[in-house]
């Protein structure tokens, strides 16, 4: 156990790195320290977001911040995950772990700790990949890029010739971290923009093929199972069908996931991420309840700390992505990552 002498001095280390931080960011203008994406948490009984919908594009800087209270959604929508456990896909797609509704099509993901990946679909064509293409790994840090392809993938679909097969290359790299604005203006503090694309080359086997350019622009937020925001362009070349292409925009309803992301904690968790352990220092109050959850909401810890004992054991958490609660008037709320 850490004395309090020992306490003192790296609450003052950790307000002086805070300050040299803050430093840094406000001269170069973008979170070049900002968030990692890792594997996010997915209520077991699966989840339902509202979105609105832009049929359109919408302008943005490739660095944070980002403000989208003046975009002017055309519609509604919902997207839907289920553990692909409590399907009828399970046979079919039995790497995936997740199924995920939207736009009437229903798609196969895959969520690890290390990578996070897509086994298929049932939409205007039907596929199922028998090596997962993996979209981008976990961790996934500003700066980091990642690529995948898989070739020769049979699909089928309504109309088509038969023996059709597609080549489905991904590129995603995770440009910066800031504040974003949503339209119905719902603030996330901490999201990270990760530009990707999806290269497809769809056709029958030794005929000439249809080359499709999917463009995406994602926000992520930690916890969340897919971009809070995301504004996407489909293109194409060659022997195509007609009115492929499309532009769209979608925006995630309000914060369900329910963190005050605006919290005044006073507490800081060190190590984050962290292993075995984590330690709370600038804490106010000589006791404190906490509890530590997953991100779906199941406590998992509650115990006391102390500025005398500030260490809790977390070696019970599995690897992910967590809340810790403070048990008090504010209710206070604070993430951190257990590797």
């Amino acid at each position: 156990m850490l004395c309090i002498s020992y306490n003192l001095e790296l609450n003052k280390t950790i307000l002086v790195m805070k300050k040299f931080l803050l430093f840094i960011l406000s001269a170069s203008g973008s979170m070049l320290f900002g968030q990692t994406l890792t594997m996010p948490s997915i209520p077991s009984s699966g989840v339902t977001y509202a979105v609105t919908i832009k049929a359109d594009t919408v302008p943005h800087p490739s660095q944070g911040n980002w403000d989208f209270s003046n975009i002017t959604t055309d519609a509604t929508g919902t997207i839907e995950f289920e553990p692909i456990s409590s399907t009828s896909y399970s046979s079919n797609y039995p790497n995936a772990t997740h199924v995920k509704y939207e736009d009437g099509g229903t798609f196969f993901l895959g969520y690890d700790t290390d990578e996070y990946t897509f086994h298929g679909e049932i939409s205007v064509i039907t596929t199922s990949y028998q090596n997962p293409l993996i979209l981008h790994t976990y961790p996934f840090a500003i700066g980091d890029s990642h690529s995948d392809s898989e070739l020769d993938i049979s699909f089928t679909c309504n109309g088509c010739p038969p023996y059709m097969e597609r080549d489905d290359a991904v590129y995603s790299e995770s440009l910066s971290s800031g504040t974003l604005t949503m339209p119905d203006g719902t603030v996330h503090n901490s999201a990270t923009l990760v530009y990707t694309t999806r290269t497809w080359n769809d056709g029958q086997v030794g005929s000439s093929m249809c080359n499709l350019f999917f463009e995406q622009w994602h926000w992520w937020v930690a916890g969340y199972p897919m971009p809070v925001a995301q504004t996407v362009e489909l293109s194409t070349t060659g022997p195509c069908p007609p009115n492929v292409g499309y532009r769209q925009s979608k925006f995630l309803v309000g914060n369900p996931i329910a963190i005050d992301e605006n919290s005044n904690i006073s507490a800081v968790i060190y190590p984050n991420p962290a292993q075995d352990y984590i330690e709370l220092f600038n804490l106010v109050d000589d006791e404190l309840v906490i509890r530590i959850s997953d991100m779906s909401g199941r406590i998992l810890i509650e115990t006391v700390v102390s500025k005398q004992s500030n260490r809790i054991n977390i070696e019970s958490l599995p690897a992910g992505m967590f809340i810790l609660t403070t048990v008090d008037d504010h209710q206070n709320v604070h993430r951190f990552m257990k590797k």
